[in-house]
C-alpha cells in the first residue's frame, strides 16, 4: 500500500509541474477552444454535432472523434472556461499510474516502477504536451492502453484478452486519428519483427468492431484523417512557413519560437529526437545489454516498443515521408514504454556494483537537464506567449465585435488565434472550418496566403481582419477599403469601410 502512495505522489508531482504555468497563463492554447466548443453543442444538445455553420465560415461534417469533447461536456461551461488548463494534466496522472505498473510489471519491484514514473515525469514532451487541452495527452494515454492490451493478447492468448485488446482498438479510435495511424504502423512493425500477426489481427477486427459499434460513423473519422494525410502531402513544403512572408530562408528566420525548433528536428537528423525523450538511451542500452537473455515477455515488449516507435520517427521525418506525421510525433507514443524501460535499467545499474559509478549518476544527470528544458520551454511557450493565449485585448477585442450592429465574418493573422476567436464571439464567423474538406476549402488561405487579401476577402465575403502586430506589420497587408477600427497592445482589427 505504501509503494502505491509514493506511486500517487510521484504522479501528483507531475501533475504540478504541468499545471503552474496554466495557474500564471489560464487562457493559453489553439486546439483548446475547438474542443470547448464542441463540448459546449454536446452539453447543450446531448448528441454528437453533424456540423457547426454558425460559427465556421467552411461548415462541413465534423469529422473529430468525439471522446474528448465528450469528457469535457461533463464539466460546466463556466468551469471548462477557466480551467480547461487542468484536464490534459489529469489525464496525465492516470498516465504516469499506468506507467507505475508498467515499470513495475517489467521489474518485479515497486522501485522499477517509480524509477519509471521519475523518468516519465522528466520526458520534455510529456508535460510541455500537457500544457494546454489537447489530443495528444488523452491520445497518448488511450493508446497506451490499447497497446497493452492488445500485447496482452499477444503475449497470453484467450478470448478475453483477445476481447480486451479489441475493446482497446475500438476506444482510441474514438480518441485521436493520428494515435491510430501510430498504432497501425507501430503493429505493423512489431508484427514483422516478431513473426506475429495477432498484433495486426485484434487491430483490423477492433477496427470493423467499430465501424459497426458506431454505425459507420468511424468511417468519416478515418475519412477525415485520410483527407488531412493528402492535404500535406501536397502542402509539406510550406508546413513552416510564415502565413504572409512565406518560408524561412537564412535571411529572414521564422519569428515563431515553435516553428524555428520544428524546423532544426527538420534539419537535424537525430540530436533532436534525443531531446524530445532522452531516456530511451535505455532501451538502446537494454537491446545490447538485457534483451538477449531477458525473461520477462513483458520488459522484450516494451523494449520493442519504445525502439520501433524511435526508429518509425526517424523513418517518417525524412522530406518525402514527413506529410504522414513528422517523426517526433512518433516519439511521443512511445514515452511510457521508454520510462518503463528506463525505470528498469536504472533499477538494474543500481544494485549492480560492477557497474562503474558514473552510470548511477547518469539518471541524475538527465533528469536535471530535462527539467531545466521543460522550465524553459513553459516560461517560453506557455506563460510568454500572447498569439496563443485570451489576453485582455483579446478579450477586449472580442467586446467589440460582439458588439457591432452587424454580423462579423472575420478572418485571422495568425491562424493560430482563430479558434479562441470562434469559441467566443457571439456575433458572426470565423474563416475557419470544423473538418478535413473544409482545410482543402482553404488552401488559398492555410498554410500560406497565396491569394491577394482583397480576392480572399471577396471571396469568403469577409468584413474583418484581426491582425497581432507580434505575427505580421500591418504595413505588409494590402488592404484596401479597410480601415483600423480597433487597436490595443498588439492586436488591430481592420474593418471593411461601407
Amino acid at each position: 500500500m505504501f509503494d502505491l502512495l509514493v506511486a500517487v505522489g510521484i504522479s501528483l508531482a507531475g501533475f504540478a509541474l504541468q499545471v503552474w504555468p496554466r495557474l500564471i497563463n489560464r487562457y493559453f492554447g489553439i486546439d483548446t477552444w475547438r474542443f470547448t466548443l464542441l463540448a459546449q453543442y454536446i452539453r447543450d444538445n446531448r448528441k454528437l454535432p453533424e456540423s457547426l455553420p454558425h460559427k465556421y465560415i467552411v461548415p462541413g461534417s465534423v469529422d473529430n472523434p468525439p471522446l474528448l469533447p465528450w469528457l469535457c461536456s461533463l464539466f460546466p461551461k463556466d468551469w471548462l472556461d477557466r480551467n480547461q488548463g487542468l484536464i490534459s494534466p489529469m489525464f496525465d496522472v492516470l498516465g504516469s499510474l499506468t506507467v507505475y505498473f508498467m515499470g513495475y510489471s517489467a521489474t518485479g519491484q515497486a522501485a522499477g516502477g517509480h524509477f519509471a514514473q521519475m523518468a516519465y515525469l522528466l520526458t520534455p514532451v510529456v508535460p510541455l504536451e500537457a500544457s494546454n487541452l489537447s489530443l495528444r495527452t488523452l491520445g497518448s494515454l488511450i493508446f497506451t492502453w490499447a497497446m497493452l492490451l492488445v500485447m496482452s493478447y499477444v503475449l497470453h492468448p484467450s478470448w478475453w484478452t483477445f476481447l480486451l485488446g479489441v475493446g482497446g482498438v475500438m476506444l482510441l479510435s474514438m480518441t485521436h486519428r493520428m494515435a491510430m495511424q501510430v498504432f497501425f504502423f507501430t503493429l505493423f512493425w512489431m508484427a514483422m519483427v516478431t513473426g506475429d500477426v495477432n498484433h495486426l489481427l485484434v487491430f483490423a477486427v477492433g477496427v470493423l468492431a467499430a465501424v459497426f459499434a458506431t454505425k459507420g460513423l468511424y468511417l468519416r473519422y478515418l475519412r477525415g484523417h485520410l483527407l488531412m494525410i493528402s492535404f500535406w502531402m501536397y502542402n509539406i513544403h510550406n508546413r513552416l512557413a510564415h502565413q504572409v512572408r512565406g518560408n524561412p530562408t537564412k535571411e529572414r528566420k521564422h519569428t515563431d519560437f515553435v516553428r524555428r525548433i520544428e524546423h532544426l528536428i527538420w534539419t537535424i537528423p537525430v540530436a533532436p529526437f534525443l531531446a524530445v525523450n532522452p531516456w530511451i538511451l535505455y532501451s538502446f542500452c537494454a537491446v545490447f545489454s538485457v534483451l538477449p537473455q531477458a525473461g520477462d515477455p513483458w520488459m522484450k515488449a516494451y523494449v520493442l516498443w519504445s525502439v520501433t516507435l524511435f526508429g518509425l520517427g526517424i523513418l517518417f521525418n525524412l522530406p518525402l515521408l514527413r506529410f504522414l506525421g513528422e517523426g517526433q510525433r512518433y516519439l511521443e507514443f512511445g514515452t511510457s514504454a521508454a520510462a518503463a524501460v528506463a525505470g528498469a535499467m536504472i533499477l538494474r545499474f543500481q544494485g549492480n556494483p560492477e557497474v562503474w559509478g558514473i552510470v548511477r549518476y547518469v539518471p541524475c544527470i538527465i533528469g536535471l537537464g530535462c527539467l531545466i528544458l521543460v522550465l524553459f520551454f513553459q516560461l517560453k511557450l506557455v506563460v510568454k506567449n500572447p498569439d496563443k493565449s485570451i489576453t485582455p485585448a483579446l478579450r477586449a477585442l472580442i467586446d467589440h465585435l460582439n458588439s457591432r450592429p452587424k454580423p462579423v465574418r472575420l478572418a485571422c493573422l495568425p491562424h493560430g488565434l482563430a479558434d479562441a476567436v470562434t469559441y467566443f464571439l457571439d456575433n458572426g464567423q470565423v474563416l475557419l472550418s470544423d473538418n478535413s474538406v473544409g482545410v482543402w476549402e482553404l488552401v488559398d488561405w492555410f498554410p500560406l496566403i497565396t491569394k491577394p487579401l482583397t480576392e480572399i476577402a471577396e471571396k469568403y465575403n469577409l468584413n474583418a481582419f484581426l491582425v497581432s502586430t507580434n505575427f505580421v506589420k500591418p504595413e505588409e497587408l494590402d488592404l484596401p477599403g479597410y480601415e483600423i477600427t480597433f487597436s490595443q497592445d498588439n492586436l488591430i482589427l481592420f474593418e471593411r469601410v461601407g
